[in-house]
């Protein structure tokens, strides 16, 4: 039977935080697979992709890459940055949970279908949630796979919830809850409600200038004011 929304969730700094396990790991595996020597600096990673922000690492330090060599090395970096960031995972003293965030999932997933709008690649994310046991709350989403745009993203997520759920979701029964401006603004272009959460990189008077529906400072603090818009 349909539940009554879908809501689309971001991972880092909205849901968790890895403690720079997740971009360790991400540069780690940039700088060994692109023969990059020394820091990957200069590259804004909030509310990307990481196809994306990998395409971005190239223009900027691998200018000279053939167009042929792209795609294998995307590979590579995939096979790296998994087992990289699943050896941190094994010990993750300084991942956590962001405030409030098991009880809103508990409360979202009574009465909502719950999937993913994240940057992550699937097994990136997947191996951040199970780390801190949130993976079974999520049995879908859109990952950062492709070239695309955050706001190309949202539609795949709403399509890919739709096949799985086997429901059809009208945009008024879609919200989208992150901690960047890319994340409102992907939530806008599917015609999406937006709630943005103050736990991430983003100030939360950059969250409210995108024109988010709702902004709190965390989950736990907000949580009233947050059940209360998904509910209505």
């Amino acid at each position: 039977m349909a539940r009554s929304s879908l809501i689309l969730f971001d991972i880092d700094g909205t849901l968790l935080s890895t403690g720079g396990s997740g971009y360790r790991s991400f540069m780690t595996s940039c700088r060994e697979v692109l023969g990059i020597t020394g820091q990957i600096d200069g590259v804004y990673m909030a509310g990307k992709l990481d196809r994306v922000i990998f395409q971005e690492i190239i223009e900027r330090f691998r200018p000279d890459l053939a167009l042929s060599d792209i795609a294998p090395c995307w590979h590579r970096f995939r096979d790296m940055y998994i087992e990289l960031l699943g050896r941190e995972s094994r010990q993750p003293e300084n991942w956590r949970l962001m405030p409030g965030v098991e009880p809103l999932l508990e409360f979202c997933s009574r009465q909502d279908s719950l999937a993913l709008l994240t940057g992550n690649i699937r097994e990136g994310a997947y191996i951040k949630l199970a780390a801190l046991g949130i993976e079974e709350y999520f049995p879908v989403g859109g990952f950062g796979e492709k070239s695309i745009t955050r706001s190309q993203l949202a539609k795949v997520a709403w399509e890919e919830a739709e096949k799985y759920y086997q429901t059809v979701f009208s945009q008024d029964d879609i919200f989208v809850i992150g901690d960047t401006t890319s994340d409102i603004q992907a939530g806008k272009s599917i015609g999406a409600r937006t709630i943005a959460v103050a736990t991430g990189t983003v100030s939360q008077k950059e969250l409210s200038a995108a024109g988010a529906d709702l902004l709190v400072s965390d989950f736990a603090s907000g949580a009233d004011n947050v059940r209360r818009f998904i509910s209505r």
